[in-house]
């Protein structure tokens, strides 16, 4: 469905929301937080009542799976709300969240219980001083619970692995073997020069062929032009195993997400500095209209560009909404 007054020519067909419920999380992952310098959080952000406002009017213009990001979203204490006053809108057919898992264990059924199938889980590496290194925490034995709990209750689970040269790129094979082990899919995402400058970025970036050399042997699988991810069976067998590499193999001519931050702006893309804010709207009778106009004139910024290739942004990931 296309946005509401827009036309074919102009339209990108916009189905996936990812929307941050919080910019605050107890990690400071490097990735996300560069140099662990402190970040102005929101004061006001999106309330549930907000959200579950926005999301209806986003099924009215055709998303049907919604993610919820953050900073960690299960900092927010009325998550579990949220998740259950969206699951049953009318034209959502999936409900995720990602995570960095450190509150997941405890949160888990209750989360299932609301109505959310879907899971992602962060994990960079299986190493307990490496893992300190990266997140500034010592947090793993609580991500390694928190992926057991979700297998218990979630329909499908994920492990996205940001790789980064000289930190954790040496562990890609022990993290893969994770999909042969568990009834997971295991993720790894390259390095998005978000808050970094242009050198460091470039000295830690790992490119999704250095990725696919050191997982071996392994074989494609079909490639659907409106994911992020690349799939790939491992060592043969059933296993699986993505890629996303929106660095070197960039996947923007056929993307269908669009993002919100929790301070309430409206997103075509993590790499591009353009945004609206969508707060005004929420007082618009014509709610669902408005906002499709503005789906329109911003998903027109996701055609791909040759800027996007050199792209180095200020701001930082948490600050965007993973």
């Amino acid at each position: 469905m296309k946005p509401p007054g827009v036309s074919n020519s102009e339209a990108r067909e916009i189905k996936y929301l990812r929307l941050s419920i919080t910019d605050s999380c107890d990690m400071r992952c490097g990735y996300c937080v560069p140099h662990r310098t402190s970040i102005a959080h929101v004061a006001d952000p999106l309330s549930s009542e907000e959200i579950a406002l926005l999301v209806n009017a986003f099924a009215k213009n055709g998303v049907t799976k919604v993610r919820f990001t953050g900073g960690e979203p299960l900092q927010r204490p009325d998550v579990t709300g949220i998740i259950s006053s969206i699951v049953g809108i009318p034209g959502i057919e999936t409900v995720g969240l990602t995570t960095n898992g450190r509150y997941l264990k405890k949160l888990a059924a209750n989360l299932a219980g609301a109505g959310m199938r879907r899971v992602n889980i962060s994990l960079d590496s299986l190493d307990r001083k490496t893992f300190r290194l990266i997140t500034g925490c010592d947090a793993l034995n609580d991500v390694l619970d928190a992926i057991d709990a979700a297998l218990g209750v979630f329909e499908k689970v994920k492990i996205n692995t940001v790789v980064m040269r000289g930190i954790n790129d040496r562990e890609i094979p022990a993290i893969a073997s994770l999909a042969m082990s568990l009834p997971v899919e295991v993720r790894f995402i390259e390095l998005m020069p978000l808050g970094h400058s242009a050198s460091e970025w470039d000295m830690m970036f790992v490119s999704a062929s250095e990725i696919r050399r050191a997982l071996g042997n392994i074989e494609p699988l079909p490639y659907s032009g409106d994911s992020s991810a690349r799939m790939y069976s491992l060592n043969g067998g059933r296993s699986r195993v993505g890629i996303i590499s929106p660095m070197s193999e960039d996947f923007c001519y056929g993307c269908d997400r669009i993002r919100v931050t929790s301070s309430g702006k409206l997103r075509p893309c993590l790499r591009l500095p353009v945004e609206e804010d969508i707060r005004p709207l929420l007082r618009d009778t014509e709610l669902p209209a408005r906002l499709g106009e503005m789906i329109g004139r911003l998903s027109h910024h996701k055609l791909p560009q040759a800027s996007l290739e050199s792209a180095v942004q200020a701001e930082a990931m948490c600050s965007v909404g993973g």
